[in-house]
C-alpha cells in the first residue's frame, strides 16, 4: 500500500469514526434531536418490546439507507419519500409475520400499530431519505448503524428501567426490587428519564470539552 493509499484509508477510517460518534452519542438520534420519541413514550414499557422495535428499525433503517445512497440522487425528490416508504413497509409485513407467527402472539398484540408506524417513523425518514442521499453508500450506513444503536440504547435503557420500576420484572422474568411504582408504565414516566439522559449526555459533552480546552491552554 503506498502513502498516498494509506493516508487516503487513514481520512476515510476518520471520517466513518466521526459519523459514527456524532450520529450514536454526540448528536444521538434521540436525546439531541429528539427523533423517534413516540414509540419509547407508548410501548418502551418492557425490555422486550424495546429490543423488538429497535431490530425492526435496524431492519428497515440499514436496507433503507443503502438503497437510498445508491439510488436516491437518481431518483425525483418527490418520488423518494413513497419508494422508501413503500421499501419499509414490505420489511416490516415480513418482520410482524415472523414476530406473530414463531415469537410471540401476545408481543405482535402489543406492537401491531408501531410496526407500522415504524415505516414512516420520522427516524426512517430523516436519516434515509435525507443524509443518506447526498452521502456514498460506506458513510450513509455508519450512519444509519450508529442511528440504530443510538436508538436502541436509548429505548432499552428506558424500558428495562421502566419494566423493572413498574412492573417488578426484567425481560418478563420477576426480579427482587423494594421500590415499586406502577406509574412508571405511564408516558409521563418515560419523558422524565428522556430528559435525565439528555441532560446527562450534555452535561458530559461539557465536561470533556472543557478538558480538552483546559489541555489547550497549558
Amino acid at each position: 500500500m503506498s502513502k498516498l493509499e494509506k493516508q487516503s484509508f487513514s481520512k476515510t477510517g476518520g471520517e466513518l469514526c466521526h459519523v459514527f460518534l456524532s450520529a450514536f452519542l454526540e448528536n444521538n438520534i434521540v436525546l439531541v434531536q429528539a427523533i423517534g420519541i413516540c414509540p419509547i413514550l407508548a410501548v418502551g414499557i418492557t425490555l422486550q418490546n424495546g429490543v423488538v422495535l429497535s431490530v425492526c428499525t435496524a431492519a428497515v433503517l440499514l436496507p433503507s439507507s443503502l438503497f437510498m445512497s445508491l439510488l436516491g440522487e437518481r431518483l425525483p425528490a418527490w418520488l423518494r419519500p413513497p419508494i422508501y416508504t413503500i421499501l419499509a413497509a414490505f420489511i416490516l409485513l415480513g418482520a410482524a409475520i415472523i414476530i406473530d407467527s414463531f415469537i410471540s402472539h401476545e408481543l405482535y398484540a402489543t406492537l401491531y400499530v408501531f410496526l407500522p408506524l415504524t415505516a414512516v417513523n420520522t427516524l426512517v425518514s430523516y436519516r434515509a431519505g435525507g443524509f443518506s442521499v447526498s452521502h456514498e453508500p460506506a458513510v450513509a450506513m455508519t450512519d444509519a448503524l450508529a442511528s440504530t444503536m443510538g436508538f436502541s440504547l436509548v429505548i432499552c435503557i428506558v424500558s428495562a428501567i421502566r419494566e423493572a420500576v413498574a412492573l417488578g420484572t426484567l425481560w418478563g422474568k420477576p426480579i427482587e426490587l423494594d421500590v415499586r411504582i406502577p406509574e412508571m408504565a405511564l408516558p409521563f414516566a418515560a419523558f422524565l428519564l428522556l430528559g435525565f439522559m439528555s441532560a446527562l449526555l450534555q452535561w458530559s459533552k461539557s465536561a470533556v470539552a472543557r478538558r480538552a480546552h483546559s489541555k489547550e491552554m497549558y
